[in-house]
């Protein structure tokens, strides 16, 4: 069923689920469906299970952005390409994947690499 109170970042009401296996269930069947990974959580504010996508991300404990926070680092070029584009497609912003200098994974960056 819908919420009354939470609201996901589409601004659309979230799905509730009475218990964490509902909310999974639910989770594996969209997965199957359509593709998205998603994660269930225990809501503060309604106290009901919703889901949310699952992160690819993490965080590289060598690498800082021009603010100096930690960058988010990427298993596979891929991944940060398909980050991109998203960035690109809702928030009009350019970016461009390039390898750590530190480890083994992916950065995205304001500034052209090649």
């Amino acid at each position: 069923m819908k919420s009354n109170s939470c609201k996901g970042s589409n601004n659309q009401y979230l799905e509730e689920y009475l218990s964490e296996s509902a909310a999974r269930v639910d989770a594996q069947r969209i997965k199957k469906e359509f593709g998205h990974d998603l994660t269930a959580y225990l809501c503060r504010t309604c106290s009901y299970w919703h889901l949310t996508a699952v992160s690819k991300t993490r965080l590289c404990m060598f690498c800082t952005d021009s603010s100096l926070f930690l960058k988010d680092i990427y298993a596979t070029r891929s991944d940060a390409e398909a980050v991109a584009v998203k960035m690109a497609k809702e928030k009009r912003i350019k970016l461009y994947p390039y390898k750590c200098p530190h480890s083994s994974g992916w950065h995205l960056s304001h500034r052209s690499k090649g």
